[in-house]
């Protein structure tokens, strides 16, 4: 049997032929051509969104850090909008956002303006080990884009270090139970926290610190009170507690109770200032209660309320002293307290002597305990009557000791003094007498002063002088008036050279002495507060003080008698007055009640008039006319 071959393609087709009725050309292009089209427009259509990079991207500068280092994440977001979307945080564990920066890049992309935003964030580690910041996201265009998450590696590092100014060694302190290895921490307490009344107390308001501080926190104190308040220096140590290492920073002030009972001190306040991706944070101290008690009442004769522990010494200058020349008798009490209101001692009975009030001084410091010391000077100017040895008896000071809970009384010790008699001027020498009835046309630091003084008496001149002067003027006057014009100039011009060739004599003042040389020329009228108070007064050094308190007192508007030294300082120099010119108003009230009580000086205070009537001048310059 004859066999007659087929092509295999053709039965193919002859069966597509048969089944679907179409020709084999239009079979090939539908079965083999439009699969592939589809794929290529398939690829073509789906390549962007699948080749191109997204929109946002996440990195940091490293992957390893410590406790002390920030981490720096940078985010970028690309895209072709002018609305530039902003990227959302994730939710951070154990790191804490303390800055933000961004920049903007623009580009143009085939015809388009492409825009970049570069994101920086700083992160602060709170704790160690491995650390993921989950994928930051951005939404363009209502699709939400993801970046990749990041993993850093966070080790210990160094503890934060006291400043170099507040440094000092770690106190001997307990931390308080509260303490269990939080980051921050703040606690209050008061040392002793129950005086006696008087005592000095220390409040201290403590901050424990582990980590870095990269936004500085505001402190805000009690009010305190019911206390009189002095600052303190700020301490820094560090100490080991709850498994960390923390620097404490003390902010202590020292406090004295007013009156004595139960007195509570309100919570302080420490604000940890937020920005956009963290609240601020506020921490509150507990409220502290003082239980002052009041002093014993077996208070001896003569306790004036000082609570320390005191010593006192004394003092004589000269060692030799003169009758009727003021000596210097100085008290000081040394100790620990509230040295700038202690009050005066005790001082001695002086037979034979009188004493006046004077000036005191003090001088204060704080120890490392933060307890305040100092001694304060008392003086007191003292003039004998007669010569002799004299022994000045103790002074006395009676304190309370809050330590020992008892009244105590101290003594300075006795003091020899020699008195000599006013040495006898030697005859040999003969003094220079001073001119009479000399006018003064001013007053200077060292100018002597006559005895009988006039201040500024203008020109005197006699009665016959000045008619022998003033008559041929007055006819020359007349003929001119009724003469020719040219005739009338010429004789008043010879007229006016004859009356200046007549005055010049009687103007003329005498040569100045040799050690005047180089003085400022004097002024021809007193201050209206040294005339003023010149007037009914022939002592000179009470007119000093008569003076200056008059113009102080109009100037400062209040009474300046009776103020203390350091008062009157104090209002001066709220006045606007510099310190020399405080110094200078003090020495001249000094020397006016020393002249006032002492014996008579050789000038009769013309000495210390002319340097006050200088003073008075330049205190019109800084407070003005009165």
């Amino acid at each position: 049997m004859a066999m007659r071959y087929i092509p295999t393609s053709r039965v193919a087709w002859g069966k597509f032929t048969n089944r679907k009725g179409l020709s084999p050309p239009t079979l090939c292009w539908q079965t083999t051509v439009c699969p592939l089209l589809l794929l290529f427009l398939s690829l073509s259509l789906s390549s962007p969104a699948h080749s191109q990079e997204s929109p946002i991207t996440a990195s940091v500068n490293h992957t390893h850090f410590s406790t002390d280092e920030l981490v720096i994440l940078t985010v970028t977001v690309t895209d072709d909008s002018a609305l530039q979307p902003r990227p959302i945080l994730p939710q951070l564990d154990g790191l804490v956002v303390v800055d933000m920066d961004l920049a903007t890049d623009l580009s143009v992309v085939n015809g388009k303006i492409q825009t970049e935003v570069h994101y920086t964030y700083r992160l602060q580690p709170r704790r160690t080990g491995t650390l993921t910041i989950p994928p930051v996201t951005v939404k363009i265009d209502d699709k939400i884009y993801r970046a990749a998450p990041i993993s850093v590696e966070i080790t210990q590092g160094a503890p934060p270090a006291p400043a170099a100014g507040n440094a000092v060694r770690p106190a001997n302190i307990s931390p308080p139970a509260a303490l269990k290895g939080q980051d921050f921490f703040i606690e209050a307490q008061v040392d002793p926290p129950s005086p006696y009344l008087g005592q000095q107390i220390i409040y201290t308001f403590r901050f424990y610190q582990a980590i870095k501080i990269y936004r500085q926190p505001q402190y805000d104190g009690p009010l305190f009170i019911g206390f009189e308040t002095m600052g303190l220096p700020v301490r820094e140590y560090n100490l080991d507690a709850a498994g960390r290492t923390y620097l404490v920073s003390e902010i202590r002030t020292a406090l004295f109770a007013k009156s004595a009972g139960r007195i509570t001190i309100s919570p302080a306040r420490l604000m940890f200032p937020g920005n956009i991706y963290e609240e601020p944070v506020e921490l509150y101290t507990e409220p502290v209660t003082v239980e002052v008690k009041p002093l014993p009442d077996n208070a001896p004769p003569g306790f004036s309320g000082a609570v320390g522990q005191f010593t006192m010494e004394s003092s004589f200058s000269p060692q030799v002293a003169v009758v009727n020349q003021p000596s210097t008798f100085l008290l000081a009490v040394t100790g620990v307290g509230n040295i700038p209101l202690l009050p005066e001692p005790i001082w001695p009975d002086l037979t034979g002597w009188r004493m006046y009030d004077s000036l005191s001084s003090l001088t204060t410091e704080t120890g490392e305990d933060g307890l305040m010391t100092g001694t304060r000077v008392f003086e007191r100017l003292v003039v004998a009557d007669r010569p002799g040895d004299f022994t000045l008896q103790p002074a006395t000071f009676i304190y309370f000791d809050p330590l020992a809970a008892e009244y105590r009384t101290i003594s300075s010790r006795p003091l020899i003094v020699k008195v000599i008699p006013v040495p006898t001027p030697d005859p040999n020498i003969t003094p220079t007498p001073a001119p009479a009835n000399t006018p003064v046309a001013a007053l200077t630091a060292t100018t002597p002063m006559p005895a009988d003084p006039i201040v500024n008496p203008g020109l005197v001149v006699s009665p016959d002088t000045v008619q022998s002067v003033t008559l041929p003027a007055l006819f020359l006057l007349v003929g001119g008036l009724c003469g020719a014009l040219p005739v009338a100039v010429a004789l008043g011009a010879g007229g006016l050279w004859w009356w200046q060739h007549r005055r010049r004599p009687m103007m003329t003042t005498p040569k100045p002495r040799p050690e005047l040389k180089g003085l400022r020329q004097p002024r021809h009228s007193l201050h209206p507060s040294l005339a003023a108070a010149m007037r009914g007064q022939d002592d000179n050094y009470k007119v000093v003080g008569l003076a200056l308190q008059q113009y102080l007192g109009a100037a400062l508007h209040t009474p300046v008698q009776g103020l203390t030294r350091t008062e009157l300082a104090r209002r001066l120099q709220g006045a606007g007055l510099g310190e020399e010119l405080i110094e200078r108003v003090e020495a001249c009230l000094v020397q006016s009640e020393i002249g006032r009580y002492g014996p008579p000086s050789d000038d009769a205070g013309w000495g210390l008039m002319a340097e006050t009537e200088a003073l008075l001048c330049e205190l019109e310059e800084v407070l003005g006319k009165v």
